[in-house]
């Protein structure tokens, strides 16, 4: 008879919400009760959630994309199934990690199994809740603007999370990657892959490119920035190109002018986001076991810039609406506080 490993599994979690729209100051702890398991589905407990600039956007109310107040916050994670439901091959004890699973930050999410990805050996729980949603991002960024080998893209910050992994997802390709990024980050745009680095702090970026690319300009430039950096994408783009936002960190993007982008060369501009629909939920896992792949082979995984209690998670937030250098994580199972508990079978 096969042992079966036994795992302690609550009957509730701790979970951060957003009361109304607004700021850090709207994030409250909420006790909740935890449902039976489904078929399909994992108990996971959470050991450090990756906080995501989508998550202020969404909660700010403003969004494009929006959730009913009060919701349960956070996307991204990484901890240890502790359980599961029929069907799931995974077994309690496995670490993963995840995103697009709404609510996670907290102390246990459940998530269906295709959503989640087994973490390498040679990865920690903090490099899984760094590079999940990064992953995630980056395979539906290249499933938006396929490339072929052979063909040029500039990625606006090629030292980010999203950016590294954007990088080495391109460039395992073939596709040819030029690097944006500042000072001594450049480095770890080249380490991820990146065939030509642009330090913007220090050289002109449409002269820089059109220099490299011998004047033709790119097939594709992929930017998180928006407002700020929308004008001088379209200069980086070859006839026909296609620019591709997926963020608007320095705010949304201006009107689009259909003469400005016959005048440039017919070329494109589109916003990625969840809803062009290229990654169905039970390839989630899949797709970020390909960053993960990655990461064990180079440098992808950002810097940790601070990590939090759950009971600390709007300041958390707001070192990451500040600005922080790096990835910023809360650790839920941290949390002392003692919750009900039952013994149960994997």
């Amino acid at each position: 008879m096969m042992h079966m490993t036994t795992f302690p599994v609550p009957t509730q979690r701790r979970v951060a919400r957003a009361t109304r729209a607004g700021g850090p100051e709207v994030l409250e702890i909420a006790v909740e009760d935890l449902p039976p398991l489904n078929a399909g589905e994992a108990l996971v407990r959470v050991e450090a959630a990756g906080l995501n600039h989508v998550d202020s956007l969404v909660r700010s109310g403003t969004y494009a994309i929006r959730f009913a107040f009060p919701f349960d916050v956070g996307i991204e994670g990484a901890g240890t199934i502790v359980a599961t439901g029929a069907g799931v091959p995974l077994a309690p004890g496995t670490r993963v990690c995840w995103t697009a699973v709404v609510g996670s930050c907290a102390t246990y999410v459940i998530a269906p199994a295709g959503m989640l990805a087994v973490l390498p050996g040679g990865l920690s729980i903090d490099a899984g809740a760094s590079i999940a949603h990064a992953g995630i991002t980056a395979a539906g960024l290249i499933r938006h603007c396929p490339l072929a080998e052979g063909q040029s893209a500039v990625v606006w910050g090629a030292a980010g999370a999203v950016g590294r992994v954007l990088v080495a997802v391109l460039a395992a390709r073939g596709v040819s990657v030029i690097g944006i990024a500042s000072g001594a980050r450049t480095d770890a745009a080249r380490a991820a892959g990146a065939a030509h680095v642009v330090d913007r702090s220090v050289a002109d970026v449409v002269e820089d490119v059109r220099r490299h690319t011998g004047g033709r300009g790119v097939a594709a430039v992929f930017d998180p920035v928006g407002a700020a950096t929308y004008e001088t994408s379209l200069r980086l783009l070859a006839p026909r190109g296609c620019l591709v936002n997926y963020g608007q960190l320095s705010g949304a993007l201006p009107g689009v002018d259909l003469n400005q982008l016959m005048d440039a060369g017919s070329i494109f501009v589109t916003k990625y986001g969840p809803r062009a629909g290229v990654i169905r939920p039970d390839a989630v896992g899949t797709c970020i076991s390909e960053a993960l792949a990655l990461a064990t082979t180079r440098p992808l995984v950002s810097d940790v810039a601070a990590r939090l209690t759950l009971d600390r998670v709007a300041d958390a937030y707001r070192a990451l609406d500040f600005g922080a250098p790096g990835k910023v994580l809360v650790l839920p199972a941290l949390e002392s506080t003692p919750t009900r508990s039952r013994s149960d079978h994997a």
